[in-house]
Formats: C-alpha cells, sequence, structure tokens
C-alpha cells in the first residue's frame, strides 16, 4: 500500500458476523485503539450484507445447539466436513464473495478486518477490484479451526499458542501470525472498586457477588443455574444478564419475583464492564470474548454448560492452565460455590493465574500491528 499518496484517515473496514455478539465486541475493541487522525472504522455487519443467509445460518446454529448438540461439535471443527465444505465454496462462495466484495468496494476501504471467519473465507481470493486493500483477521477463540484461510491474509492476530498452532495447521506461515491475545474494549482496562460498583448497581457492597452471563444470545443453562445457587441467598447475590433471550429474562423475574439477592439484565448491555467490575465471581458457557473480559479485569470464572465446538475448546485451554474452575452439573456447581463461600481465599490460585496470563492490551496491540502493517512499519510478533 502505498501511504504516501494515502489521505487520512485511512478507512478500516471492521467485518464482524451480525450484532450483538462476540465478534461485533471484538470489532468496537479495535476502533477504540485506532487514532481518529489516522485511522477511521467502518462497522459492517454481515447479517445485514446477507440478510437471508445471515438468519438462516442463525437459526439452523440455535436449533442443531438444542436439538443435537454433539452434531455441532462434530461439523464446527471437523477436517472431512471442512473438505466437503470447500467443494461447496467452490460452487456457491463465488457469488457470496463478489457481493460483498461489491459492498466493500462502495465504501472506499483502504484495509479490511475480520473477526469472523466467514468473512476471511469470502474475501481471502478476493479479485483485483479490492485486491490492494489488504486483509486482516483477528480470532476471538483461543483454538482456530479448520475454516480459517490459508492463504490471503496479511496478519492474523491470534490469542496465544494453541491458535497459533491451529493457524499453522490450517497451512498459514508462521511469518503471518502475530500472537496478540482476544481484543476487549477500553471499558475493561479500568480496575474499580467492586463494592462502589455494587452500590452503583442497587446490589448490597459487601456480599459476596456472582455475575451469571450468557453471552448475547442469553446461552448457557443459566436457568438451571440460577435455580442451583437459589439456596445461597443471603450468603451471595446474583446478577443475571440475559442478552436478547426474551423468555429466560421473563422466567426468571416470574420464578425469583421479590427475591433482594437477584438482579436480572435483560437486553443487550452497551457497556457491561461495571457489571463484571462488581462481581467476585464470574459464571458463563466459556465464549472467547467472555473470558478475555474477565481475565482483564482479573475476575475468576466457573465453567457451566459450555456450548459445543468453539466453546467446549476454549473451556480445555482454560482447565488445562488452572484460569477456571469447571461445573459440569448442578451438584458440582454447588460444592464449588460452597467452597467459595467457606473459604474466599480459594479464588486467589484462580487469580494469580489469570494475572499472569491475561493480555487485557490486546486491542491496543492489534490496531498498532494494522497501523504499522499499513503505514509500512516492520510488526514483529
Amino acid at each position: 500500500m502505498d501511504t504516501k499518496k494515502q489521505p487520512y484517515p485511512i478507512r478500516v473496514g471492521l467485518l464482524y458476523g451480525h450484532k450483538p455478539s462476540g465478534h461485533y465486541s471484538a470489532a468496537r475493541a479495535l476502533a477504540d485503539f485506532f487514532p481518529a487522525d489516522v485511522m477511521e472504522p467502518v462497522f459492517i455487519n454481515l447479517a445485514e450484507v446477507y440478510p437471508n443467509l445471515g438468519s438462516f445460518v442463525a437459526k439452523t446454529y440455535l436449533e442443531i445447539l438444542n436439538k443435537t448438540p454433539a452434531l455441532w461439535d462434530y461439523v464446527y471443527d471437523n477436517d472431512f466436513v471442512a473438505l466437503a465444505a470447500n467443494g461447496i465454496k467452490t460452487a456457491v462462495f463465488p457469488y457470496y464473495s463478489r457481493h460483498l466484495i461489491e459492498v466493500l468496494r462502495k465504501k472506499n476501504l483502504q484495509a479490511v478486518v475480520s473477526t469472523h471467519a466467514l468473512a476471511a473465507m469470502l474475501l481471502a481470493k478476493r479479485d483485483k477490484v479490492l485486491k490492494p486493500a489488504p486483509l486482516f483477521a483477528v480470532l476471538t477463540d483461543f483454538h482456530a479451526h479448520s475454516y480459517w484461510p490459508s492463504k490471503g491474509v496479511e496478519l492474523y492476530f491470534a490469542p496465544g499458542k494453541a491458535a497459533e498452532t491451529g493457524l499453522k495447521n490450517n497451512g498459514v506461515d508462521a511469518s503471518r501470525i502475530v500472537t496478540t491475545g482476544i481484543p476487549v474494549r477500553k471499558e475493561f482496562l479500568m480496575q474499580a472498586d467492586a463494592r462502589q460498583k455494587r452500590k452503583e448497581l442497587g446490589l448490597a457492597p459487601n456480599l459476596f457477588t456472582v455475575l451469571i452471563a450468557g453471552g448475547s444470545k442469553g446461552l448457557g443453562g443459566i436457568q438451571l443455574c440460577v435455580e442451583t445457587l437459589r439456596k445461597f441467598s443471603g450468603k451471595l447475590q446474583i446478577v443475571v444478564m440475559c442478552g436478547e433471550n426474551k423468555k429466560l429474562c421473563r422466567n426468571l423475574t416470574n420464578t425469583m419475583a421479590g427475591s433482594r439477592h437477584l438482579k436480572v439484565i435483560s437486553g443487550f448491555v452497551e457497556y457491561p464492564a461495571s457489571c463484571y467490575q462488581a462481581a467476585d465471581l464470574i459464571i458463563g458457557k466459556a465464549g472467547g470474548i467472555t473470558i478475555a473480559e474477565a481475565m482483564a479485569l482479573n475476575k475468576p470464572m466457573l465453567l457451566f454448560s459450555p456450548l459445543p465446538g468453539q466453546e467446549e475448546h476454549n473451556a480445555n485451554f482454560l482447565i488445562k492452565n488452572r484460569l477456571a474452575d469447571f461445573a459440569h452439573d448442578p451438584s458440582q456447581l454447588e460444592a464449588l460455590i460452597k467452597k467459595y463461600l467457606q473459604h474466599p481465599g480459594a479464588l486467589d490460585l484462580l487469580k494469580g493465574n489469570i494475572a499472569e496470563t491475561a493480555r487485557p492490551y490486546a486491542a491496543r496491540d492489534i490496531a498498532a500491528g494494522i497501523m504499522g502493517r499499513l503505514l509500512g512499519e516492520v510488526v514483529s510478533g
């Protein structure tokens, strides 16, 4: 890219799967660190580019998870299925690829950053119209699945060694992989007094506080989790982020009506860091962004009901590195909560390991890497 003739700011497309989602949060995190006089972020929602395809994929995904979760685990990262998918790509993807390239061309972009594998797949073999605009890819899980393309990406930004190894197994050259961590927004870089944050949320300031986060869709056995923790009411308080799961919100509101120790938050939360900052413990389903956000604030996690596929890979990574505890069922969940309440220091080991492993400034480092490449500087891993 010839930056001498390049007018500033440089228009950079940030592609994500849909909004709200972890991929969208990652795109926002990168935009937080783009200097306004140098980089202009242009957000592009694939679900809006392909409205029919997006709704079909989302519906199919949720149906598989609800009825046959083992099938999703098999399909998501299976070399044989990926090989078959390559045949489908040859026949179907050119149409979708041309459409996306045309959308990007009209936006007059000088670079593209994808936080979603599908966008990277569609653009990896882009034609001459968009060829001068380099493509960067940002992974939002600790494991690189088989669908990330081996060629056509200027730089990959990986969470860690496990993802780096996965990319290399896909055929990605090591020189195009930079290990940075998973990007989180600036709000997760600010430490805050937990008691004060609880007061701001209308919670008891001195009571052990559990945040249950189910991602943008409010998935992951949240109802069961809350019911299991009910017996500890008064010894702890619970904050539940339901995401877009309106049914879950209604059920919790109805079944736990009058509870002084439960706060239910419905809908997409634009700035969720306050909820994390108020918590002593986060119970979640192992989404990559949720994990990175919790680690940035050094909040210990208890994993419960991770979804098949990437989230199970994330959970395995955390357990292997002693960065989280894992409850396989309600009885284990109850036993671990009882341990934390009786022995608060039990969480200190997790917090120490998190402090050594977390990469809270990943978004800053990724933004710097992209700018360095676009401005002709040398990027070092």
